[in-house]
């Protein structure tokens, strides 16, 4: 399935993020669609290799010549794996509140998401991370609870108005996580990173859980070019942010613009 926005062609590709939460890059992919043709596809598959296969698919029957890839969180990492294994299809691919690319930063994340957590958050957050972790009781409603926490968390100050509705996928976050989370770990994820033969472009918030120096740091210690945006008084959704979005909008068409 797949939800296109604007004019043909179609020649922006969103990804939403998660992974298991289609619908929640919408408000991207409206954003662009002010100028552009954009495709937002709905991954659905439970393996990374079958939802770059299924990426191809959508691709190949909605798009024509090569693409622009803007992936959200998750769909950031899904954006470079796919721009690594299908480099004719893709022309730059642009990282937007990406996750870091090295275990070594990850620590970080959680530790600067508890910052902004009331302790009951706090301890909500962890029991439902067990929770997930051990493959108990219903999934979609954890996961979904889970994006709420993250989602007041990891925002500086987010227009609530500008929140989309995600069609929550437990099983599908689970066995994709793992598996990406494994990639990670093997520093697999970074070896493919670094086989990318397009431009390279990362927007990150600076107050956004994840840092942007565990994208940047790793690809630029390994010689492989990335221009970087760090924007001030935002975090993890640019888009939805008060006081970065305008910015986040202007750098954002200004990297579509440049083929």
């Amino acid at each position: 399935m797949v939800r296109k926005h604007g004019m043909e062609p179609y020649n922006v590709v969103v990804l939403h993020g998660g992974p298991g939460a289609a619908g929640s890059a919408f408000g991207l992919a409206r954003l662009i669609s002010r100028e552009f043709g954009v495709l937002e596809p709905m991954q659905s598959k439970y393996t990374i290799g079958e939802l770059e296969e299924e990426l191809m698919e959508q691709i190949e029957e909605n798009c024509s010549g090569k693409v622009i890839l803007a992936g959200h969180s998750w769909g950031a990492w899904l954006a470079g794996l796919f721009a690594e294994r299908f480099p004719a299809k893709v022309e730059k691919v642009i990282l937007i509140g990406s996750a870091p690319l090295d275990e070594n930063y990850v620590s970080q994340i959680g530790e600067r998401r508890k910052e902004n957590m009331s302790s009951e958050e706090a301890e909500e957050f962890e029991q439902i991370l067990q929770q997930l972790e051990d493959g108990f009781g219903e999934k979609d409603e954890y996961l979904k609870r889970l994006g709420e926490i993250c989602d007041k968390a990891d925002g500086y100050q987010e227009d609530e108005s500008l929140r989309d509705e995600a069609d929550v996928n437990g099983d599908l976050h689970e066995k994709v996580w793992k598996e990406a989370a494994r990639l990670r770990k093997s520093g697999e994820l970074l070896e493919r990173f670094k086989r990318i033969s397009c431009p390279l472009v990362l927007i990150q918030g600076a107050v956004d859980p994840h840092p942007a120096l565990g994208v940047i740091c790793p690809l630029k210690d390994n010689n492989v070019d990335i221009k970087s945006y760090v924007l001030d008084k935002c975090g993890h959704t640019p888009w939805r942010e008060k006081f970065a979005r305008e910015k986040f909008a202007e750098i954002l068409f200004s990297e579509l613009e440049k083929q």
